[in-house]
């Protein structure tokens, strides 16, 4: 679902702005919490793991100097499936209120950027396999399914087959 574009810019994480990420991402998995930590305890040791995996690798999305999404990408991931390092998108949430406007298309084009920038060549995702919204998502970005454990549904990206990335369809 479209909706009325906002003004928005994509910045690398600042030490600030990771403590807003628990309350967005405790937001942003409202009606999806069968794949989501629900404590916020939980959540934000998962942000300090990110955090410690790939500090570089997280990105957020501001309004007006508020955070409305973010994506959590690690540069440094060893794929057992595709055996080898691989850029991994551990995470990505948009409030709702701004979903439909191209912020989530341009957290994912920023943090494929950054694969590219550190040489790998392939991105990889895990999904739930009922999150029919971002299971969409991911497809139109281009991502493939390739396999599945219990109720994830992985999803790769050949990040040398478009040398800009993804196409961004607002």
């Amino acid at each position: 679902m479209k909706r009325e574009k906002v003004s928005f810019r994509i910045e690398k994480a600042g030490d600030e702005d990771l403590k807003e990420l628990v309350p967005l991402y405790l937001e942003g998995y409202r009606g999806l919490e069968e794949y989501a930590y629900t404590h916020p305890d939980d959540v934000k040791a998962y942000v300090d793991w990110l955090r410690r995996r790939d500090r570089e690798g997280i990105f957020v999305a501001k309004v007006g100097g508020k955070v409305v999404g973010f994506v959590a990408g690690d540069a440094n991931w060893f794929s057992k499936r595709e055996h080898k390092k691989v850029g991994a998108v551990h995470e990505i949430v948009v409030l709702p209120e701004y979903r439909g406007m191209g912020i989530g298309t341009a957290l994912m084009d920023r943090v494929l950027s950054y694969f590219r920038e550190k040489g790998l060549h392939t991105a990889e995702l895990w999904v739930g396999d009922e999150n029919y919204t971002a299971l969409e998502f991911y497809r139109r970005l281009g991502f493939r399914e390739k396999g599945q454990y219990n109720y994830w549904i992985r999803m790769v990206l050949d990040l040398d087959g478009d040398s800009k990335g993804p196409v961004s369809s607002g």
